[in-house]
C-alpha cells in the first residue's frame, strides 16, 4: 500500500505543475482565459463631462468592434468606466476602486494632468500602467516614470511648433506676437514652447496669462492691438477663441490667431462665426489625421463603425480621440504576446517606434521615453471646418 502511495507522487506533482504552467497564460490579474479587465477614469458629470463622455464613447466604440472579431487572442476587452467628475480625489479613489475592488489589468485613458498626477504614486506602488492619458501636458512624459505612456505631443512642443510655422512656412521672419495662456500647467507648457521658439528666432513676445473660467478678455485684447501684435498664440479651450476673435472684430482689430490641439474641435469655429472670417486667419494644430479629407484605412474603419453600433459621430473630435487612444492600447497588448503580463506590455509599448495607429501623429517610445508624440500637424478655418494646410511637421528646435 505504501509503495502505491509513492508512486502516486510524481503524478500528484505533475498534475499540479501542468495546472501551474497551463494557467499562466492568464495568470496577472486582470487576465482570464477569455477577458482583460482595462480601467478607464473620466469625468462624466463635471465640467468637461462632454469630453469625458466623448472619449469614452470613442473607446467603446473600437472595443465593440474588436470584441466582435474575437478580441485579442481570443481574450475580449471589459471596459469598466468610472466617473470622477473632474476632480483629483475622486480620480485616486476611482484608481483605487478600479485596481483593488476590479482587478483591472491596466489603466487607459485618465482626463486631466492633476488627476494622473494624484493617481500615479498608487498606480506604481501597485505596477499598474497607465495608458495613454488624456492630456498633453509635458510632465506626463518627461522626465520619464516607467508605469505612464503619453501618446500626445505636448503642449511644450506644440507652442515651439506655432512659433516655427509662423517662420519658416508662412514666411514672417519678424512677427510679433503675444502668447495668450490659462495660468495653469498645460497653460504654462503651451507659454515655455512658445518662448523656446522666440528665443530661437529672436522675437519678443508679450504674455497675457488669464485665469481659468475668465469670460472677459476686452483687456487682452486692447493691449494687443495698442502694442501692434501680428500674432496671437493662446492655449484656451473652446469657447475662449471665439471670445476674443469677438472682441476683435468689434474694435477692429486684425490678427492671426494660433490655438493647441485642446481648441482644435468644429464647435471653436461655430462658436466664433464671422470672427474667423474677419481675422487675418484662425489656425489649430492637430495631432489626428483630418476625418474629412485623409481618409485612412482607419479612419474609414472608424466612420463604418459608427454606423454600425450607432455611437458617436464623426466630426466629434473627442469620439476619434477615444477610438484612436484603444487602438494604441490594443496594439500593445497584442504585441506583449498571450502570455500577458502587466511587465509584457511596458516592454510591448517600448518597442513602438513611429507607430501610426491611423489617426494619431507617429508614437515612438522606449525604455528612456515615455513622451510618444514628437510632430504636429496645422489646420486652418475654412468654410465652418479644420482644413490641413500642412503635413506632420517635426521642430527643428532643440528643447532648452
Amino acid at each position: 500500500m505504501g509503495c502505491v502511495k509513492l508512486w502516486r507522487w510524481p503524478v500528484v506533482v505533475a498534475l499540479a505543475l501542468l495546472l501551474v504552467f497551463s494557467g499562466a497564460a492568464w495568470a496577472e490579474e486582470g487576465v482570464s482565459k477569455d477577458e482583460i479587465k482595462i480601467g478607464g477614469i473620466v469625468d462624466l458629470s463635471g465640467p468637461i463631462a462632454f469630453m469625458g463622455k466623448g472619449v469614452s464613447d470613442g473607446a467603446k466604440l473600437y472595443f465593440k468592434y474588436l470584441n466582435d472579431k474575437g478580441g485579442i487572442y481570443g481574450r475580449k476587452i471589459n471596459y469598466i468606466l468610472e466617473d470622477d467628475g473632474y476632480q483629483s480625489p475622486a480620480a485616486v479613489q476611482a484608481a483605487k476602486k478600479l485596481v483593488v475592488g476590479d482587478k483591472v489589468f491596466c489603466i487607459f485613458m485618465v482626463l486631466g494632468s492633476a488627476q494622473c498626477n494624484a493617481m500615479y504614486p498608487f498606480l506604481e506602488s501597485k505596477g499598474v500602467p497607465l495608458i495613454t492619458p488624456g492630456t498633453q501636458n509635458r510632465d506626463m512624459g518627461v522626465p520619464p516614470r516607467k508605469y505612464l505612456f503619453l501618446a500626445d505631443p505636448h503642449y511644450t512642443l506644440q507652442g515651439k511648433l506655432a512659433v516655427e510655422y509662423i517662420v519658416e512656412d508662412m514666411r514672417i521672419k519678424k512677427p510679433k506676437i503675444a502668447v495668450l495662456y490659462q495660468d495653469d500647467a498645460p497653460g504654462h507648457d503651451w507659454r515655455n514652447g512658445v518662448s523656446i521658439g522666440a528665443k530661437h528666432y529672436g522675437l519678443d513676445q508679450l504674455d497675457l496669462p488669464y485665469k481659468r473660467g475668465t469670460v472677459d478678455f476686452s483687456a487682452q485684447i486692447a493691449r494687443c492691438k495698442n502694442e501692434g501684435i501680428t500674432h496671437i498664440l493662446m492655449w484656451t479651450l473652446i469657447r475662449e477663441p471665439a471670445i476674443l476673435m469677438k472682441e476683435a472684430q468689434r474694435l477692429q482689430y486684425k490678427a492671426t490667431y494660433f490655438t493647441s490641439t485642446a481648441s482644435n474641435d468644429k464647435k471653436c469655429i461655430d462658436l466664433a462665426g464671422d470672427a474667423v472670417d474677419y481675422s487675418n486667419g484662425f489656425y489649430a494644430l492637430s495631432m489626428v489625421y483630418d476625418v474629412n479629407t485623409q481618409n485612412t484605412p482607419r479612419i474609414k474603419e472608424y466612420k463604418q463603425n459608427i454606423a454600425k453600433y450607432n455611437l458617436g459621430r464623426i466630426d466629434n473630435f473627442y469620439n476619434l480621440y477615444g477610438y484612436q487612444a484603444a487602438v494604441t492600447l490594443t496594439e500593445g497588448i497584442r504585441r506583449a504576446g498571450k502570455n500577458l503580463t502587466r511587465e509584457g506590455l511596458i516592454k510591448a509599448l517600448e518597442s513602438f517606434k513611429a507607430f501610426d495607429n491611423g489617426i494619431l501623429s507617429p508614437i515612438t517610445w522606449g525604455p528612456n521615453r515615455r513622451a510618444g508624440g514628437s510632430s504636429i500637424r496645422v489646420d486652418k478655418a475654412e468654410k465652418g471646418i479644420w482644413t490641413p494646410v500642412s503635413k506632420w511637421r517635426f521642430s527643428k528646435i532643440k528643447e532648452e
